[in-house]
């Protein structure tokens, strides 16, 4: 009995975060897919940003293909509950930004690892915008350096 309450709770769970992301695609007036609720979710459980290649890669569904991941990015972006993130090399990345705080992201030159810098120091440069009259501000940082680990090994 115990395994089937632990089986009946997992299916409630996974219910519940499903309509949360159907919540997601109607608030933002697109159509429920299995590919969107799919695409939220992997951007959802990774605390990174990804490439499409590493999006498409993770979809269960092998019917999918790149210009649905493509097409659904963009209009997540357009939606704006996702950010596009460029780190200057070849690859455009993609993160969920409507569960998260702003933040902004550290690369190592050598393993190209990628960690969340949590605080911004951009907020009272955005102040002086707002009171130049700009709106509806947006920005981009991204530090470059190398990690301990890689900083190590070139010793």
């Amino acid at each position: 009995m115990p395994d089937y309450l632990a089986g009946k709770q997992a299916k409630d769970f996974t219910h519940m975060i499903n309509d949360e992301y159907k919540k997601i695609l109607s608030d933002n007036s697109l159509r429920i897919t299995n590919p969107r609720l799919e695409i939220i979710k992997i951007l959802r459980e990774n605390h990174k940003p990804l490439t499409i290649a590493e999006i498409h890669k993770k979809i269960k569904n092998r019917k999918t293909d790149l210009a649905t991941v493509y097409r659904t990015l963009n209009s997540f972006i357009k939606a704006k509950f996702v950010n596009e993130i460029n780190f200057n090399d070849e690859y455009k990345r993609y993160e969920l930004i409507i569960d998260r705080h702003h933040h902004h992201h550290i690369v190592c030159n050598v393993c190209k690892k990628i960690e969340n810098i949590d605080r911004c120091i951009t907020n009272e440069i955005e102040k002086d915008l707002k009171k130049k009259g700009y709106e509806d501000i947006s920005h981009s940082l991204e530090f470059f350096g190398t990690c301990s680990e890689c900083k190590e090994l070139i010793k």
